[in-house]
């Protein structure tokens, strides 16, 4: 018990406005580290601000190179079209 006693005396006292002081600080803190984890936790809200980046930069990259970007679209469309085609040969053999 003495050594409680011990501990006591040797922390200095603080005055009411430090205390304050201390308080606000820490309720800040607080609701930062509450924003972050609710900003972090909403995930439809985070996947919307980054499909509106890639949509900005499609633009972007539209205003700069259209031809690029046709090509790139044009090259999807036959990828995405031998993969279809592949699946209906595929589906035709096995009958």
């Amino acid at each position: 018990m003495s050594n409680e006693s011990n501990e006591q005396q040797s922390v200095p006292k603080r005055s009411a406005s430090e205390l304050r002081s201390d308080i606000e600080n820490t309720r800040r803190e607080l609701a930062e580290t509450l924003d972050a984890l609710e900003y972090k936790l909403d995930v439809p809200a985070r996947f919307s601000e980054w499909a509106d980046e890639r949509k900005e930069q499609l633009r972007k990259l539209t205003d700069e190179s259209p031809a690029v970007v046709a090509g790139v679209a044009v090259g999807a469309v036959a990828v995405i079209g031998g993969i279809i085609a592949g699946v209906i040969g595929l589906s035709r053999r096995g009958r």
